[in-house]
């Protein structure tokens, strides 16, 4: 599949539509896996940026004692976004082959930087609703987060070749409940205060 715009855009729309075909045409991509990680670092870079805007258009935040908080770094928004889709690349491949998933890291990489892109689209949209009509960005956002999870298990699922989306989803939520606990244990550990 060529890169071109009409391309993208189609293969945007096939995403929604039949998310698990989309998926087969990313891994269909000719992409060695440094091109692959660079198109998660280049989706961390941008989604920085959005985040960076979106909280520009928010009101600043207050500490308890009442003084403004600074504003956060787009580095840091890169940095988070940047870790939290290595983790999930790395996550659905090693759980996923561990299940007895076919999948790659090559696989997984470019499925999260692709998932990552929509999610930059819906971010978009985001603050569209937010300036328009800033009463249903709650909604949108609720329901950035269930089409996030919606993709995440038919991407997941497509890619190691499991049948059971239920099965997947269950995996997925299990995973991200013992790292965060993972996670939280060891930054204690470290002395980080949670």
């Amino acid at each position: 599949m060529e890169l071109t715009l009409a391309n993208v855009m189609g293969l945007v729309r096939q995403t929604f539509a039949d998310p698990r075909g989309a998926a087969q045409v990313v891994l269909r991509l000719p992409m060695p896996l440094q091109a692959r990680w660079a198109a998660v670092a280049l989706m961390a870079v941008l989604s920085a940026v959005l985040m960076h805007l979106m909280s520009g258009l928010m009101p600043p935040a207050v500490g308890p004692d009442g003084q403004v908080l600074p504003a956060i770094s787009p580095f840091f928004w890169a940095g988070m976004v940047g870790f939290g889709m290595v983790m999930t690349a790395l996550l659905a491949f090693v759980v996923g082959r561990w299940r007895g998933g076919r999948g790659e890291l090559a696989d997984s990489v470019i499925l999260v930087a692709w998932l990552q892109f929509i999610q930059l689209l819906i971010v978009v949209v985001q603050l569209v609703v937010l300036v328009a009509l800033p009463v249903l960005a709650p909604i949108v956002e609720v329901g950035a987060v269930l089409i996030f999870l919606w993709l995440l298990v038919n991407f997941v699922a497509e890619m190691h070749g499991f049948r059971s989306l239920g099965m997947v989803f269950l995996g997925i939520v299990l995973t991200f409940v013992l790292a965060v606990f993972g996670m939280t244990i060891l930054l204690m550990l470290i002395g980080v205060a949670p």
